[in-house]
């Protein structure tokens, strides 16, 4: 017989929310009960014919009335994301790591907590991913790479070998990162930029070859921001 299918909730009702319950149906170890949001006006809908269901922003009130075994953060947003996974573990909730069926990860990558993995990735062996980060559909992840915790790799996106992607960076749909290098936390490299040498922590950066376009100011919660002299982001945390 069978063992009983894992129930899950999807926290985020955006497009996000959707391929990422795509994900979860099409894993037949789990079944998606339903559906919350931060936005009242998603209340009573349903996506991919699950329920989204008043919650109210109270993640212990849901456990009462809701039978779930774990949540799948689904928002693209960084640091949005991030939060939401610290209100999970602050309520002892389990965190579940999403990866669809047709994705290809290797039996010798190293995956932490709260993970999503989309439709046709590609992980290659030796790569280790951090906590809260999203491979997006069709994105490619060479040997040896290093996601750390909330990046999010964009579809079609492309990391040779040896790749580091730090904190809460973003890499673009359809970037490539040439093998070696670092894009440093909190940078956002563009769609469709090539990147041929490191990205400083902060910087946005586009283009074939990609090039300093500016600096990405967003912060998770308890991280600050100054300027120095130079105009280049100085950080610390709490």
């Amino acid at each position: 017989m069978a063992g009983a299918k894992e129930r899950v909730i999807v926290w985020g009702a955006g497009g996000h929310g959707k391929v990422t319950v795509d994900a979860l149906l099409a894993d037949c170890s789990c079944e998606v009960v339903g559906i919350i949001d931060d936005a009242p006006q998603e209340d009573g809908k349903r996506i991919l014919g699950v329920p989204v269901i008043d919650f109210g922003g109270e993640l212990l009130e849901l456990t009462k009335r809701v039978d779930f075994d774990g949540i799948a953060v689904a928002i693209g947003d960084n640091y949005t994301r991030y939060e939401k996974w610290q209100k999970v573990r602050e309520c002892g909730l389990k965190p579940v790591n999403v990866i669809h069926p047709s994705a290809h990860v290797s039996r010798f990558v190293d995956l932490g907590e709260g993970v999503t993995i989309l439709a046709g990735a590609t992980i290659n062996p030796g790569v280790i991913i951090e906590d809260y980060v999203c491979v997006n559909t069709a994105a490619s992840i060479d040997h040896d790479d290093h996601l750390a915790t909330g990046c999010h790799v964009f579809p079609n996106a492309t990391l040779g070998g040896t790749v580091r992607v730090e904190e809460f960076a973003y890499i673009g749909a359809g970037a490539v990162v040439k093998q070696n290098q670092i894009v440093h936390k909190y940078a956002y490299v563009g769609a469709g930029a090539v990147v041929v040498k490191d990205v400083a922590e902060g910087a946005i950066v586009c283009g074939v070859p990609a090039v300093h376009f500016g600096w990405q100011l967003k912060r998770p919660e308890g991280h600050l921001l100054t300027q120095d002299g130079r105009g280049r982001d100085a950080f610390n945390r709490h």
